[in-house]
């Protein structure tokens, strides 16, 4: 092998880890602009500045704005796989800790990137491949739970589809109120203060009393006590 390529061998590690350094500042740049200014409005200019490249290199690693914005949401969609991470510092009993770990997770996303949701939403309207990809995603994300269902109710005769039947059922329960409040601004839902806290814990109670049946453990709750009175008893006049 000549000098010169010998030296090119030995330079292309370099090259191919400054090509990937430049290709997730253009993600990381595009996930920035789509959280101002949404898919429709972004430009491969408006990426290739708020990155601080030329224009030219978006090119050399996309092929357009729908295939880095797909890649984007897709490593965002991404965070919810990680078992561990999500669940870390909780113990495996801890069943209520377990489930408000996980719309901890989901409430922050729409909290900290209600402009990246809006596109995520807009993009599986728009696109059949990727929204198909999006369900699944959320499946295999249901699915730590699914796994768990026939330990948890041993007694129960629901097959695994029908198991996936009640954790998407609960799990789909809170999408409405978090789109509406983060992406959405509804008006109502504003009308009185409400901390990024209490729609966890919200959303972490109804998800277990729908589960279980039963109120989670009150010295777990900080915010809503009030659910846990929620327990229905026929009036007088609802009993005949």
């Amino acid at each position: 092998m000549s000098a010169n390529r010998a030296a090119a061998a030995g330079d292309f590690p370099v090259r191919r880890a400054k090509g990937a350094q430049a290709r997730e500042k253009l993600k990381l740049a595009a996930g920035r602009v789509l959280e101002r200014s949404g898919y429709h409005a972004m430009r491969i200019t408006d990426v290739t500045a708020e990155a601080g490249v030329a224009t030219g290199l978006f090119y050399h690693y996309f092929s357009d704005l729908k295939s880095l914005t797909i890649e984007v949401l897709q490593d965002f969609i991404a965070q919810a796989q990680d078992l561990e991470k999500i669940e870390q510092g909780v113990a495996r009993s801890d069943w209520f800790g377990r489930i408000k770990a996980h719309n901890t997770l989901v409430v922050n996303s729409y909290a900290k990137r209600p402009g990246l949701m809006r596109c995520l939403l807009q993009m599986a309207d728009e696109d059949a491949e990727f929204a198909a990809a999006i369900r699944a995603s959320f499946v295999q994300s249901l699915q730590w739970l699914v796994e768990r269902m026939p330990r948890l109710f041993p007694d129960a005769s629901c097959t695994p589809h029908q198991a996936l039947l009640v954790v998407y059922s609960l799990a789909g329960s809170g999408e409405t109120l978090l789109r509406d409040f983060f992406i959405n601004q509804d008006a109502a839902l504003h009308s009185q203060p409400v901390s990024k806290e209490e729609l966890i814990e919200l959303l972490a109670v109804m998800f277990y009393r729908g589960l279980f049946l039963q109120n989670p453990p009150t010295e777990q709750l900080n915010h809503t006590h009030y659910l846990v009175q929620l327990q229905w008893q026929p009036a007088p006049d609802e009993t005949t």
